[in-house]
């Protein structure tokens, strides 16, 4: 008598572990495409790693990361459009996904929508549990610097090093500012700190080389603007760094 309802019972068993096994085989099979597109954007290959990451969203479109992944590599392709579109979809599936808000905000700044990059930075940080806000205050300092608002900019470009003093970039951009701001000192010893922790950051020399101009350091101007040169040759900075060192040997 009970044979009927002992079979029901075991067929439903025996089809919700053949669902499961599919479910694990297309997550599987997501995770390797993902991987792959992973590799491939590591490597500059931006185009191969949107189709890897389009795929492995049409395996499992619910995966915060995949979405993030693929804004990532249309940012890099400068395809702005497209690069919101999957990052904005990526913060609607985790909206604690700092990382994506990031790349968000730097998606809106190459569309020059810098209102909504600020408040995408702003988002990022809003996490306390972000593992790189460093990197969302130097994104915040550039907008800054971009708007001619100088002291804001410091601020943000202080609180990346407060999270990670070794961070050479935000030497590099704070040592700009206090030269726009005609703070030469403290331009100098920023710019020197950022060389000191990235040797061949070459925009870091050329605003070094501008600092000891202003400060009427002609060798130690020359000195950096050849590092320029070196570095970056055939770079319009490196241009205007032969110019002045043609300037400073007249």
């Amino acid at each position: 008598m009970i044979r009927g309802p002992v079979t029901i019972v075991l067929l439903g068993c025996f089809l919700a572990a053949c669902a499961t096994e599919q479910i694990a085989a297309e997550r599987e099979k997501a995770d390797s495409h993902y991987n792959i597109g992973v590799a491939s954007l590591a490597s500059g290959n931006a185009k191969q790693a949107i189709a890897e990451f389009s795929q492995a969203i049409g395996d499992s479109s619910d995966n915060p990361a995949y979405h993030n992944a693929l804004g990532l590599a249309y940012l890099v392709e400068h395809r702005t459009d497209l690069a919101i579109a999957s990052l904005q979809r990526a913060v609607e599936l985790d909206p604690k996904f700092s990382d994506a808000y990031n790349n968000l905000g730097s998606a809106y700044v190459q569309r020059a929508e810098y209102d909504q990059a600020i408040k995408a930075f702003t988002q990022a940080l809003s996490n306390p549990a972000y593992l790189s806000p460093e990197q969302a205050h130097l994104n915040l300092g550039n907008i800054y610097g971009i708007q001619g608002r100088t002291a804001d900019a410091v601020v943000e470009f202080k609180r990346a090093l407060d999270v990670a003093p070794d961070f050479a970039e935000a030497h590099n951009r704070l040592g700009h500012v206090y030269l726009v701001q005609g703070r030469l000192e403290l331009a100098i010893a920023e710019l020197t700190l950022a060389i000191k922790q990235a040797p061949d950051l070459a925009t870091a020399y050329q605003s070094l080389g501008f600092a000891h101009l202003s400060a009427g350091e002609k060798d130690r101007a020359r000195q950096a603007f050849q590092k320029v040169v070196e570095l970056s040759q055939t770079s319009e900075m490196a241009a205007e760094a032969m110019r002045q060192i043609k300037q400073l040997s007249q």
